[in-house]
């Protein structure tokens, strides 16, 4: 806590605080003499102001994030035949989110299985047909051109067994693909598709947010660039919990500036195991940038009035009121 020119730090009782302004008197007065009584004196206890050592912290604001967060796309097309999952549920990974109608699909799967078998059994036969021209070729019993037609046959064809296999293994990907999962454990923030709804590939079904850890995503003015270290801590309130404060630490700092706004983008880890912050969330946050001496005085020194914090002092041997402003409460006080 920080007053200026404060000498002696006075801890007043309450009944003194609301007296008018204190002297002490000695002697008879003219009210003493008209027989008004006197006010007795009031005892007051004095205590030093120290110095200590506080967290030196930059005011900033930022905005909470999921450490992870996907709009989750289809990756098939095909007609959406159930969700299960609704707006603000919590997900496992692996977990079943929607599927579609892949009966086209299944059927492309099996035309192309049923190439690969077809080619493969043309590579066998293509095999023993290639063994006998070249017996003929040695006795000089064909051509050299049908000697070349029948050796690039058998050349083919083991290449297109591979090609038929790998599109039989897309085909059956895409009948995978129609059972949508989830990527990761979360949230879902929002789902776009109903029952019914013909999807593309590109087709977002729903959005997935991890809610523990979130990333609280803070701006630093240019001038403040050099402050920002990794390791840093932070500490935030947000509106939805106004009495209570937050811990994260800064585990990302850009690189760079944004060019429009000229301010440097530094993310901190935030634990959230209560579920109480929500990405999206703002947040008014304090950086801790280093430490600086303070004036410190006990916490029941301090007494609020009219919304302010104020101290009384001793000063040329009289009480006087002054008001402070705070800094950083301490334990060691």
């Amino acid at each position: 806590m920080k007053a200026t020119r404060l000498r002696s730090l006075l801890v007043v009782s309450a009944l003194s605080l609301a007296l008018a302004p204190l002297t002490a008197c000695k002697g008879k007065t003219a009210d003493a003499a008209a027989g008004v009584k006197e006010e007795p004196a009031v005892e007051v206890k004095t205590e030093a102001v120290t110095s200590i050592e506080v967290p030196r912290t930059l005011r900033l604001t930022g905005t909470l994030r999921g450490d992870r967060e996907t709009d989750l796309a289809a990756n098939a097309n095909g007609r959406v035949l159930s969700t299960t999952v609704e707006r603000g549920e919590q997900i496992k990974p692996g977990q079943v989110l929607a599927k579609l109608d892949t009966r086209a699909l299944a059927l492309s799967a099996a035309d192309a299985r049923a190439q690969v078998e077809s080619i493969r059994a043309q590579e066998q036969q293509a095999k023993g047909e290639c063994e006998k021209y070249e017996q003929l070729k040695a006795r000089g019993a064909i051509s050299d051109l049908e000697y070349q037609q029948k050796v690039t046959q058998c050349r083919t064809l083991p290449l297109n067994v591979q090609a038929a296999s790998a599109r039989a293994a897309l085909a059956a990907q895409n009948v995978g693909d129609g059972v949508i999962r989830a990527p990761f454990a979360g949230v879902v923030t929002e789902r776009f598709v109903e029952v019914g709804q013909y999807v593309r590939q590109d087709s977002r079904v729903v959005t997935i947010v991890s809610a523990d850890p979130l990333r609280l995503q803070i701006t630093v003015p240019e001038s403040q660039v050099a402050s920002v270290k990794e390791g840093a801590s932070v500490t935030f309130t947000v509106a939805a919990y106004p009495d209570r404060r937050f811990e994260g630490t800064v585990r990302f700092v850009s690189g760079a500036l944004r060019s429009t706004t000229r301010d440097l983008v530094a993310e901190a880890m935030v634990p959230n195991p209560e579920r109480l912050l929500i990405p999206g969330m703002f947040a008014d946050v304090a950086l801790t940038v280093g430490s600086q001496k303070a004036a410190s005085v006990p916490a029941r020194a301090m007494r609020e009035a009219d919304e302010q914090s104020r101290v009384f002092v001793v000063t040329a041997g009289r009480l006087e009121e002054r008001i402070v402003a705070l800094g950083p409460k301490s334990s060691l006080r």
